[in-house]
């Protein structure tokens, strides 16, 4: 099913808009950092958290210029912290190309991911709302304490579901929800609406995260990740956490191994056909299953059918995605 053009219809003319808009904002008189930006330019994603943004804006009948601004700061933010995450995870691809350390080194990566966050700053400064500067500074923070936490897990030898949750949800889930929230606020929905939209979005970027690590135990060209990189990276999501901790057997050694970086492959490979055959994968596909449920639940009621299906089908999307 084709869920982008059921996602798109009610926001074609506003998302074409606001691609012409964040496209405008990678170019610079300097022509080191013009290269950089037209690099990063060329590897953008989908673009799932303007459309959120755009979405939500939707709802109130009109699409003010200020939702652009704040479409083009989160879409800033997220690529911004995709590069310092493969400087610090020393990753080589992202979207199926060589990363930006990859192909310009740990220096300039660290130091576009840098300008590319000064620029988000920029966007959001450029709605006018103090509320949103706030919570966007709140958002930078938040996404670095997610990467501490999840860092920090490779010392223990536990394996934890709340503290995988913890982490994906200050890295990927509260990025959706500002999204939500600060759409709903800059289109003057009241206080409980944009509660709504803010409750609907976090458990959408709690499914996006869940599919990703669903999409690491199966080789896909798509996604542009290596199959097992998590494990390799030594970390432990959601599909092993569940399969490994309902296990009689006894996991520590190999967990162990695994978070400290020294694991063989035949390690690896043992880890990865456990989990898919005890049960990994189907528990996170029904835990997106709640999730989704619950996302929809949360939205306003009377919002009309096109967006409702819209916001139905973003979901779908999600869930249903090979990238």
């Amino acid at each position: 099913m084709d869920y982008l053009s059921t996602i798109l219809k009610p926001i074609q003319r506003e998302f074409d808009e606001f691609k012409a808009h964040y496209s405008g904002l990678f170019s610079s008189s300097d022509s080191q950092i013009d290269t950089l930006l037209k690099f990063l330019l060329e590897r953008k994603g989908k673009s799932m958290r303007p459309i959120l943004v755009l979405l939500v804006a939707a709802c109130s009948g009109k699409v003010c210029r200020s939702i652009y601004n704040l479409a083009s700061s989160v879409e800033l933010l997220h690529q911004g912290s995709l590069i310092h995450d493969d400087v610090v995870d020393e990753s080589a691809m992202r979207r199926g190309k060589p990363s930006v350390n990859q192909v310009f080194d740990n220096r300039m990566a660290v130091l576009l991911g840098d300008y590319v966050v000064s620029q988000a700053l920029q966007q959001i400064t450029a709605t006018g709302h103090l509320g949103c500067l706030d919570e966007i500074s709140k958002l930078i923070g938040t996404l670095s304490h997610g990467e501490i936490i999840q860092i920090s897990a490779l010392d223990s030898q536990e394996l934890s579901e709340q503290t995988y949750f913890e982490i994906i949800s200050k890295k990927t889930a509260y990025l959706f929800s500002v999204s939500a929230k600060l759409s709903a606020i800059l289109s003057g929905f009241s206080e409980s609406d944009a509660d709504a939209f803010t409750v609907y979005a976090y458990n959408a970027g709690l499914c996006f995260q869940i599919m990703d690590d669903i999409l690491d135990y199966h080789p896909s060209k798509e996604t542009g990740k290596p199959h097992g990189n998590d494990l390799r990276e030594g970390k432990f999501t959601l599909p092993s956490i569940y399969a490994l901790s309902h296990s009689e057997r006894d996991w520590s050694s190999q967990i162990r191994s695994i978070r400290s970086l020294s694991a063989s492959s035949q390690v690896m490979e043992e880890v990865t056909e456990y989990t898919i055959s005890h049960g990994g994968i189907e528990y996170s596909v029904n835990k997106m299953a709640e999730l989704k449920q619950l996302a929809m639940n949360a939205l306003p009621a009377g919002l009309p059918s096109e967006l409702r299906s819209a916001f139905q089908s973003y979901l779908d999307l999600i869930t249903d995605r090979i990238f």
